[in-house]
């Protein structure tokens, strides 16, 4: 019982830690991709 719950615990703060790094990623990557066309229009 214990291991399970470890293990649902790590698997919960993988999850977790792994949407918020796509999230940044995303916000990241929205963030350059507007900065380039800014650029490239003016």
């Amino acid at each position: 019982m214990p291991t399970y719950k470890t293990w649902s615990y790590s698997h919960k703060y993988i999850e977790v830690r792994y949407r918020c790094q796509r999230i940044k990623c995303g916000l990241t990557h929205t963030h350059i991709s507007k900065s380039y066309v800014m650029t490239y229009v003016s």
